[in-house]
């Protein structure tokens, strides 16, 4: 348990991660004027990307320490990759598909003057190219500092 608590990667990863998700709670608060506890820990989409920052700097911190041209960074890449183009395409579509249903369920919840149970569908799940950008900036940035 002591090496993992003195592994420097992870610790930046984290890091990354945490500070990243503050950043995105002050945001989305000053936006949208309000602040829930759930969203700082829990909460997906905003900006920055926090998923992005996290395998950001993990990538950065492998390329740093054993090589750009080594298969630990090869494989953090990668990762990183499919994380970024994860949250820009599957996640963004799926909240928008998210806030049609909530459209639909509203619509037939008043034609049909039935109760609605006030469920709604998450609707911010993805992240825009912007968001993702600036979270594998903040994760290289976090892992140069730690470096």
């Amino acid at each position: 348990m002591k090496s993992v608590l003195e592994n420097r990667t992870l610790i930046c990863c984290l890091a990354a991660w945490f500070s990243a998700q503050i950043v995105k709670y002050l945001i989305d608060g000053l936006r949208h004027r309000g602040w829930s506890l759930e969203h700082l820990l829990f909460g997906s989409g905003g900006m920055p990307s926090s998923h992005t920052a996290f395998v950001a700097a993990l990538a950065a911190c492998a390329g740093m320490q054993e090589g750009f041209d080594s298969l630990s960074f090869a494989f953090c890449f990668v990762l990183c990759f499919i994380v970024m183009t994860d949250a820009i395409g599957v996640r963004r579509e799926t909240g928008r598909q998210g806030s049609a249903i909530n459209l639909l369920m509203d619509w037939f919840f008043q034609e049909n003057a039935a109760e609605d149970d006030g469920k709604d569908l998450k609707e911010r799940m993805g992240h825009s190219p912007l968001e993702v950008l600036v979270g594998a900036l903040w994760g290289i940035g976090c892992a140069l500092l730690f470096r």
